[in-house]
């Protein structure tokens, strides 16, 4: 749990669950008062959402962006990894070798190189070029200054061009998107993005080397309140 406007970790739960979490926000920690909570940031875990919505039902939900373009890169891994086990023959193989990392490259990251990959790709593959140029437009996307209005619009847009790809990954994808939409255009509203707790991670991991693991969950949460908070 963090507060994302003093950057500060503020507790550790015990677990992800909805009930865990809706005891906490009904009763959090002395010196911590939510009563002005407007919006809250999380990942596309939904016992995050029903919880906050439960205890708070005008608190404005928002999908971390971050964790949605990840979604959609996890997808790409599948749908690459599908195609070059089916690929036909060693040589088509070897076309689709080491596309995994161009795939999720943004096109001002592009070398020369890259282009000249992605342009045979096109002809070879026009389904896996197609691919990257949706996660290429879902990233535009969210650097855009579209109103909530003119996001929801173009995201929808979004999803039906990726369902023409008839591609059983990016279909569940596209579902996700669906039945997370108002949470996702909710950041074009308050531009936020829970990118801070992943760097909180980051620093945990590193609490949890320096000291070998921490068995004892209590332990831990202090260490990691004191480390963090």
């Amino acid at each position: 749990m963090t507060d994302l406007s003093q950057r500060i970790v503020l507790d550790v739960l015990s677990d992800r669950q909805k009930s865990t979490l809706v005891a906490w926000l009904r009763r959090p920690p002395d010196g911590i008062d939510l009563s002005h909570l407007a919006f809250a940031a999380t990942d596309l875990w939904a016992h995050y959402r029903a919880a906050v919505h439960a205890v708070f039902p005008d608190v404005a939900v928002v999908a971390d962006r971050f964790h949605v373009v990840q979604n959609l890169q996890n997808v790409i891994h599948k749908i690459r990894r599908e195609a070059q086990k089916n690929a036909a023959d060693d040589d088509v193989r070897a076309q689709l070798k080491g596309l995994r990392y161009l795939l999720l490259k943004n096109e001002h990251n592009l070398t020369e190189v890259d282009k000249e990959r992605l342009a045979t790709l096109a002809d070879t593959h026009p389904d896996l070029h197609r691919l990257w140029l949706l996660r290429q437009a879902l990233f535009d996307w969210y650097e855009t200054d579209a109103t909530p209005d003119q996001a929801r619009l173009t995201l929808d847009a979004w999803i039906a061009d990726a369902r023409q790809l008839g591609m059983k990954h990016l279909d569940v994808f596209c579902d996700t998107l669906i039945a997370w939409q108002n949470e996702i255009v909710n950041f074009f509203h308050h531009r936020i993005t829970s990118g801070f707790v992943e760097g909180m991670n980051s620093k945990i991991r590193v609490l949890k080397r320096i000291a070998f693991g921490i068995p004892n969950f209590e332990h831990f949460r202090l260490r990691v309140i004191a480390f963090c908070g």
